[in-house]
């Protein structure tokens, strides 16, 4: 697992180097503590797959889904889903061909779930520097 420190200042360049290195089909998991940034990250993603529209959180319609030509992009908050039962029932495409899923709050899915997810972890260093294992 890599670890790096980067500011908001920095966060373009990290995500857009996290996405040479991300295979499509793919489900990334990000965990971390309120306010950490994950949502922030997630947008910088999309935004930086040429995804023009405004990228909002996901928190109470739990899946939002974005397209780039034959590209789909999910957006997900699990911070609302009490069970794994729950998330089953969002019935998800996951690997689906030419998808791409960010999942906020994986760490609420009991990591047996995770097979094949790679993970992004977010620790708030200080309100301008955060901590990402990826």
């Amino acid at each position: 697992m890599n670890d790096i420190q980067i500011t908001e200042d920095e966060l373009d360049s990290f995500t857009k180097d996290y996405l040479l290195d991300l295979a499509v089909p793919s489900v990334v998991g990000f965990q971390g503590s309120l306010g950490a940034g994950k949502t922030t990250i997630i947008k910088n993603i999309i935004r930086n797959l040429g995804i023009e529209e405004i990228v909002t959180s996901p928190t109470f319609n739990i899946v939002r889904s974005y397209n780039k030509d034959d590209l789909d992009v999910y957006h997900v908050d699990l911070y609302r889903i009490s069970s794994i039962h729950e998330f089953n029932d969002l019935d998800l495409p996951l690997f689906k061909e030419n998808t791409l899923f960010f999942i906020e709050w994986s760490d609420l899915l009991p990591t047996a779930n995770l097979d094949n997810w790679r993970l992004i972890k977010i620790e708030v260093i200080d309100e301008n520097t955060r901590k990402i294992s990826y």
